[in-house]
């Protein structure tokens, strides 16, 4: 940022920065951390002024220091009013109603000091702060050990299922949907905790943060992918179901883009169950929410995914063909999409052509990884497919058991389809 303004000096620029002063680096330097400060100012202003409650608590603190009663009593009163007619009901809810409690208590102390409740609240409502924030941690904790192996366990993780026990707190509606996303992923066999869960999020939804819920969907989608990679198809139904209150709250997108990554997982899930009117709808729906790299790519190919799926094989073959795809994977996806409709329109010359041509992409691509293998064992298996003595039940057995027992192949499904 500097450099490009030091640049000024040579251009005859500085004159509008100092129209009355001589410019130098240095003078250029502090006005430019003048101007960072100014900059850092208003992001904090704006953030405050943006949350929840903020300027409403806080000006009662302000009134309560400064003695004005009949100016706190006021504040008080529109800042009860303000914290519940919003619809977060997360910890930060309870952070800002223990300010206001505290403001109340340290107020009503000095005139009425023998006056009970106020401490009662105090505690009743910092047992919620707790709970909401420690259950949120104990969430996101059990879904990094379950991903990196992790042998480390949080404190208190007995102590906060003896305190539930013994109390009523799942009767509050975070508290219970925190819990069961928490019970979810320590105990994903057992069904009731996701379906409670699940329908927390989807009924209560409005009372968390945006980057809660990003979390909570999160936890939920994983969840049903688990599911779904062990043979439990109908979790795709519960995929979508978060997918599409995802997307109504808005939260899928981060400052309005869409993932391309997560464009693509909503469309596979949308053909899953069969949504087709919906998922044409989505695709040009929010292809102007993807990242600018990607729109192009990402719209023709989901399109041509659409098509697939409808058998329109034609319209498929052309969005392919006439389209670009730069990223390898994309590309090699794509190239397995033409491979199944060369396949189901019997063009088996021009199948084993594009084979020959799609294994010499592969070897030519480095930094594949394992896709590398796998897109490679669905070429020659496909090869073989298409050269099988249908008439030998010994060698199409053999070809069905070799396909049964790989054990990294995507297409799998697709291919013990062909039998």
């Amino acid at each position: 940022m500097y450099q490009g303004l030091l640049q000024a000096k040579d251009s005859g620029d500085h004159a509008q920065i100092f129209p009355e002063g001589t410019y130098s680096p240095s003078a250029l330097r502090l006005l430019m951390s003048y101007l960072q400060k100014l900059v850092d100012q208003f992001l904090a202003l704006e953030h405050w002024q943006n949350t929840p409650a903020a300027v409403e608590s806080d000006l009662v603190q302000a009134y309560r220091q400064k003695g004005l009663d009949r100016h706190f009593q006021d504040a008080l009163q529109g800042a009860k009013l303000s914290l519940e007619r919003q619809p977060l009901r997360n910890s930060d809810y309870y952070v800002r109603a223990g300010i206001l409690l505290w403001e109340e208590a340290r107020y009503n102390s000095l005139r009425h000091p023998e006056e009970e409740q106020y401490l009662i609240g105090l505690s009743d409502n910092a047992d919620l702060i707790w709970l909401t924030q420690k259950l949120r941690y104990l969430c996101l904790h059990t879904a990094y050990r379950t991903r990196f192996n992790s042998a480390h366990s949080l404190s208190l993780r007995r102590e906060v299922e003896d305190i539930l026990e013994s109390h009523a707190f799942l009767e509050n509606t975070t508290i219970s949907t925190w819990y069961y996303c928490l019970k979810m992923l320590e105990e994903p066999e057992a069904a009731e905790y996701f379906s409670r869960f699940k329908q927390g999020v989807l009924t209560h939804g409005l009372s968390f943060h945006q980057d809660e819920l990003r979390d909570l969907h999160l936890f939920a989608i994983n969840y049903c992918i688990r599911r779904v990679n062990e043979g439990q198809r109908g979790f795709f139904h519960d995929i979508m179901d978060f997918y599409k209150d995802g997307l109504s709250k808005g939260h899928l997108l981060d400052n309005g883009v869409l993932s391309h990554f997560t464009y693509y997982n909503i469309v596979a899930a949308g053909l899953h169950t069969h949504e087709y009117e919906w998922v044409e709808g989505f695709i040009p729906g929010y292809r102007n929410a993807l990242e600018r790299s990607y729109r192009d790519s990402a719209y023709s190919f989901n399109l041509a995914r659409l098509k697939f799926a409808r058998k329109a094989y034609d319209e498929a073959l052309e969005l392919l063909q006439h389209s670009n795809y730069h990223e390898p994977l994309l590309n090699m996806a794509a190239k397995t999409m033409a491979l199944k409709i060369y396949y189901a329109l019997d063009e088996y010359e021009v199948l084993s052509a594009h084979l020959e041509a799609f294994i010499k992409y592969i070897r030519r691509k480095p930094g594949l990884g394992y896709h590398r293998n796998n897109y490679l064992q669905l070429a020659r298996l496909t090869q073989k497919l298409i050269s099988l003595n249908w008439n030998d039940k010994s060698e199409v057995q053999a070809l069905r058991q070799k396909i049964a027992d790989e054990p990294v192949l995507t297409e799998r499904e697709w291919l013990l389809e062909q039998f």
